[in-house]
């Protein structure tokens, strides 16, 4: 079995590839990097040795940084996700403007008489 500091260790690894991964535009892999995180995580405060409380702060804070980063990435690029649908929203609208102000055109002329 894999003591606190390992399995903090390893957490941390996964961290990150978390990060380079939200770094890239993978967001659903990030997730599933995330959650494994987490249960590393959990299961290393389960685990914890009041022996080591000196080591297992640093990790921790260390891990504290990492999730800072990882929270600034996942803003980065909701931000460019918002920027992105934005962007299409306008171009909607403006093709919809050309489609109003094109004529719909009928399967017949209306100078020709219809009852032929």
């Amino acid at each position: 079995m894999a003591d606190t500091l390992t399995l903090l260790d390893e957490a941390l690894d996964l961290g990150n590839q978390e990060l380079e991964l939200l770094a890239s535009g993978m967001v659903e892999e990030a997730g599933e990097k995330a959650r494994e995180r987490s249960v590393l995580m959990a299961e290393a405060w389960d685990r914890r040795d009041p022996d080591k409380l000196l080591e297992l702060r640093d990790k921790l804070i260390r891990l504290k940084t990492l999730q800072g980063r990882l929270t600034n990435e996942a803003k980065e690029l909701h931000e460019t996700v918002r920027q992105d649908l934005a962007r299409a929203k306008q171009e909607g609208a403006r093709l919809a403007g050309y489609g109003k102000s094109v004529k719909k055109v009928t399967g017949y002329s209306s100078f020709v008489s219809k009852q032929g």
